[in-house]
Parts: C-alpha cells; sequence; structure tokens
C-alpha cells in the first residue's frame, strides 16, 4: 500500500514537472514563492517528495561533483525532518518575506531546512 501511493506522488510529480516545463520557455523554470502560495497542500507534499526523491536518485548513482555532494547532504539533513515541517518553514519564510516570492521554493528549502546553505544576511 505504500509503495502505491509513493509512486502515485512521484508520477504527480512527473506530470507537474512536465506540464510546467512545457509552459516554460527558452529559460529555466524553478518554482518560486509566486506559484508555492497558490499550491495546495496536498501538490507541496509531491513537491517536497519530488525533490527529496530526486537526491536520493542522486545519491543512489554514486554521481560525483557539486550535485552529488549537494545532494547527499541534502538527505542527510533533511532525513530528521518531516514533511509538514518543510512544507511550514517555507510557508513562514514567505509569509515573512512577501518581497521575496521570486526566490526558489528549493533555495528556501536549503536555507531554512538544512545546513547546506547559510541563510541569506538581510541588507541593512
Amino acid at each position: 500500500m505504500k509503495f502505491k501511493g509513493s509512486a502515485w506522488v512521484s508520477v504527480l510529480v512527473m506530470l507537474l514537472a512536465l506540464s510546467t516545463a512545457a509552459l516554460a520557455t527558452e529559460k529555466g523554470f524553478l518554482w518560486d514563492g509566486t506559484q508555492w502560495k497558490d499550491m495546495s497542500n496536498d501538490i507541496k507534499v509531491a513537491y517536497v517528495k519530488g525533490i527529496g526523491n530526486m537526491a536520493d536518485f542522486e545519491n543512489a548513482a554514486g554521481g560525483s561533483g557539486p550535485a552529488a555532494c549537494i545532494a547527499k547532504g541534502f538527505v542527510d539533513e533533511l532525513k530528521t525532518k518531516s514533511i509538514a515541517a518543510v512544507i511550514a518553514e517555507v510557508d513562514k519564510f514567505y509569509k515573512e518575506n512577501p518581497t521575496k516570492l521570486n526566490l526558489p521554493v528549493v533555495a528556501v528549502i536549503m536555507q531554512r531546512c538544512t545546513k547546506l546553505c547559510a541563510p541569506t544576511a538581510e541588507k541593512k
């Protein structure tokens, strides 16, 4: 049963990724706060699981270089946090920083939920 749920979420994430990729033209597309604030909780869960699964895949592939290092750190750091906690941190960040809606969701997760990327210093 758990596998079926995971498979369904993975399919949903892939479909969302493919549909957003089809909408993106010329330059890359990263979901940011403008999309995040309009997502249902189910989509937020799928997003967090999707990037977690991608990091797990990168680790299993045994790659090297910066991407493999980030993926390993991401998995190691987030294994102690629940998906709900990650979503709450992202929600809180965008609520507290409405002028930073253009910051990609993955950057917010890396800054707020891991020690891999230090939070950006506020300009004074």
